[in-house]
């Protein structure tokens, strides 16, 4: 049986329209762009840009950004192709996007970077300066708002071109002397395999990405690779997301920090991996930072902090030199942090990178008597560790108020020959006062104290490894220390029992 159903013209209208507005989103998604002009979109190759990986595409692509900025704000596009490049200057309300494909490659020419004084930068630490050297890098914003680096494409920094790969990178921070090897610590002869290497005479450009006084600032997916100085910089900015991101650097660079906070407030890190030869994380004189979800691996520390308030770091995995890091050089003070369900590797390694395989290390030097580190705690941790905890501070910078809670800490051995070459000392640079205090011998314990003021270490299983070198010496060892209180601390192995010196 045949039925027949009969519209009026407005019932016919009204149907036509409900299938207009189901079919119209899958329209836009079947033909993308093309189907909704996006006026706020700014192809680079519209502007000149060329992506063949040999054309300088720098004024190009610096149009495309000043166009989109003078349009009120949009996206700048770089589709499939390498785009060469020096500095970049980024503006308000303009996000760079990086489709899969798409490589913004630093110069080989150094003199296709901006010098930092161009750029309002000097050479102050924590307050003006960014990485090392008279130049910026790739990419660089100063007091800008709602700014952004997005895509599944790569900004590559070129950092190896920069470098005599066959050169040891080497400053005088230390006097061998005082270390437990003397002329032959980190000798040649124990392998150079770790580096660093030294930069070339014709120097190398700066930081490849620097935020300084910005706000609003969202960088997701993208990947930073062969950074020649510090990779990613935020200075004095507030209100930062950075998530997804890759940082895969040429480990045998000194100086390739992945990302530095200094005086910044309201930063977001999560579900990033991190591989740096130096520091993967520095956070300095900033307030609420939060680091979540992320994967480190560098040749100096995953975490370095210092003057810092307010922050958390969870859910780490981490390979490293060193592991957890806080410094205190007698400035500002750092207090209520939290590192919580953190695994973790250290691993002792030659060459001059700061640390000796210290899963945690606090240290705090003599200054104004202003300073100080205080309120830290760390939580269910699992540590596999080539070197003990150290918690060293000073007559008037008092460490205080520090948590070890459910703890698992495996010691094992380091490869005889690194142990041979550079083992058994303490690395205090950066906070030293002297040279006689930079590297120097000192037995090593499980856990190491010096005036430190409240020690809670409950729920801690410390594993002695087998085959030690001799210079491991006690499961815990205190010097100029008082409140220290421990609950279910147990030592498997060989121990040798706890000292105390006060």
């Amino acid at each position: 049986m045949d039925i027949t159903i009969k519209f009026t013209q407005t019932q016919e209208m009204k149907l036509l329209f409900r299938i207009l507005c189901i079919s119209f989103p899958m329209l836009v998604r079947c033909f993308g762009q093309e189907a909704m002009p996006d006026d706020h979109l700014f192809l680079v190759r519209a502007f000149g840009a060329r992506g063949d990986a040999t054309t300088l595409d720098t004024q190009a692509i610096q149009r495309a950004i000043e166009a989109a900025h003078n349009s009120g704000g949009g996206r700048v596009l770089f589709t499939p192709g390498t785009y060469v490049s020096g500095t970049l200057r980024l503006l308000d309300n303009v996000t760079l996007e990086m489709q899969a494909g798409a490589v913004l490659q630093g110069s080989r020419n150094v003199l296709d970077y901006g010098e930092i004084a161009e750029f309002g930068f000097g050479r102050r630490y924590g307050l003006d300066s960014s990485g090392e050297g008279v130049r910026v890098g790739l990419i660089v914003a100063t007091g800008a708002k709602n700014i952004g680096i997005a895509g599944q494409g790569r900004i590559d920094g070129n950092g190896d071109s920069f470098f005599d790969l066959k050169s040891l990178h080497n400053t005088l921070d230390f006097d061998a002397k005082y270390t437990r090897q003397s002329d032959q610590f980190d000798a040649p002869r124990y392998g150079t395999e770790f580096g660093p290497v030294e930069v070339h005479a014709t120097g190398r450009p700066g930081t490849m990405i620097i935020l300084s006084e910005c706000r609003n600032i969202l960088i997701r997916d993208v990947t930073l690779s062969n950074a020649p100085n510090w990779t990613l910089h935020l200075q004095a900015s507030e209100n930062a997301t950075i998530s997804g991101i890759h940082i895969d650097n040429d480990v045998l660079l000194p100086n390739n920090d992945g990302i530095d906070c200094m005086r910044c407030k309201s930063i977001q890190v999560s579900d990033c991996s991190i591989k740096a030869g130096d520091d993967d994380l520095a956070i300095v004189s900033s307030d609420d930072v939060h680091v979540s979800n992320c994967s480190l691996f560098s040749y100096s520390a995953a975490v370095r902090l210092e003057d810092s308030r307010y922050s958390t770091f969870t859910d780490l995995s981490i390979h490293t030199n060193r592991g957890l890091a806080i410094f205190s050089r007698g400035d500002e003070h750092t207090a209520h942090i939290l590192f919580s369900n953190i695994t973790m590797e250290t691993k002792l390694i030659t060459g001059h990178w700061w640390g000796k395989a210290e899963p945690i290390y606090i240290a705090a030097r003599t200054g104004s008597g202003r300073a100080e580190i205080r309120d830290v705690r760390f939580t269910n941790l699992s540590i596999e560790a080539e070197s003990g905890i150290v918690l060293y501070g000073a007559p008037d910078s008092i460490i205080r108020d520090i948590t070890l809670d459910s703890v698992r800490m495996q010691l094992r051995a380091p490869e005889q020959r690194i142990a041979d070459s550079v083992g058994g000392n303490f690395d205090l640079r950066w906070t030293a006062t002297n040279l006689s205090e930079g590297i120097f011998k000192h037995d090593i314990p499980g856990i190491y104290t010096r005036y430190v003021d409240g020690l809670r270490i409950r729920d801690f299983d410390l594993v002695w490894g087998k085959n030690l070198p001799a210079y491991f010496a006690t499961p815990m060892q205190t010097e100029d220390s008082t409140h220290i209180n421990t609950v279910d601390f147990t030592v498997n192995g060989n121990s040798t029992g706890f000292t105390t010196g006060n």
